[in-house]
This record gives C-alpha cells, sequence and structure tokens, in this order.
C-alpha cells in the first residue's frame, strides 16, 4: 500500500507500530470499541478485523434493503471507507460497531435512492470498473475488489 504524503501523518495507513501501541494488542479478541479505536490511529490491522468481525452482518443488511441495483459493491465499500476515515469521531466505551456500520450504509442507501438521472442524460453503466471507494477498501484490507461484491 502506497502513503499518501498528502494524506496528513495520522491517517496514513500503518501496518507496524512499537512500544505499547497496537502490536501489544491482541487484535482479534480485542473489543469493538479497542478496535475503533486503534483504527482512528491508523491500524490496518484493525480495520480488517473490524471488517472481518461485521462485514457478513453489514453485507446482508444491504443486499435485504437495496435489491435490484449494482450500486451494493459501491455502497459497501464506501460504507467502509467512512468508517476508516471517520473512526476516530465514534469513540464510545463500548461501541457498537455493527449498529453504526448499519446507520452508514442505510444513509448511504437513502443517498442513492434520492439521485434521480435527468431526462435525456446518458446514464453511467454501472459495475464495469470499481468504484474508487471499492479501490480504497480493497487495498486497505489488501485483498480483491471482489471479495467487496460478496459476502
Amino acid at each position: 500500500m502506497i502513503n499518501d504524503p498528502r494524506e496528513p501523518a495520522d491517517r496514513r495507513p500503518r501496518t507496524e507500530t512499537a512500544g505499547a501501541g497496537p502490536a501489544t494488542i491482541d487484535i482479534p479478541q480485542a473489543t469493538d470499541s479497542v478496535l475503533i479505536d486503534l483504527i482512528s490511529q491508523g491500524s490496518v490491522p484493525a480495520f480488517v478485523a473490524l471488517f472481518d468481525r461485521t462485514s457478513e452482518a453489514v453485507h446482508t443488511e444491504l443486499t435485504v434493503e437495496l435489491t435490484g441495483t449494482s450500486r451494493t459493491g459501491e455502497i459497501f465499500a464506501a460504507s467502509y471507507a467512512e468508517v476508516w476515515w471517520l473512526a476516530g469521531h465514534h469513540r464510545t466505551l463500548e461501541a457498537d460497531a455493527i449498529g453504526w456500520i448499519i446507520s452508514i450504509v442505510r444513509r448511504r442507501i437513502a443517498e442513492a435512492s434520492r439521485e434521480t438521472v435527468r431526462p435525456g442524460a446518458r446514464t453511467v453503466l454501472e459495475g464495469l470498473r470499481p468504484s474508487y471507494a471499492e479501490l480504497e477498501v480493497a487495498a486497505l484490507l489488501n485483498r480483491p475488489v471482489d471479495c467487496l461484491r460478496q459476502p
């Protein structure tokens, strides 16, 4: 993964830490609130752990709420990209990650449903190439984009 020098240093993805940081925490056993705190500090392993822990439930919610569209993968990925960027604003003692992420998904579904196509405007062919959100989350997870389009 490439660190963008224009990105603030505290939000660049970190994969290695020293001292009393994420390297000393058992990430698979960490609570959601600990993972969210670590994500706010740029911990990619914490993001991957939270994604693995929540993605199936979030994807299920998304497919129930949003049927008949090829934007499912885009909304799914954009929701997790928002988790990455806003983790520092969701710090509570025992954070409910599933509830928080599902609320992001529902807001994004509502926004997508409000989008209208002007009469006579050319429509974008959806699904031909990954969205920027899908590319960003796939890079954070170090996984192929296709993993975001399937539960």
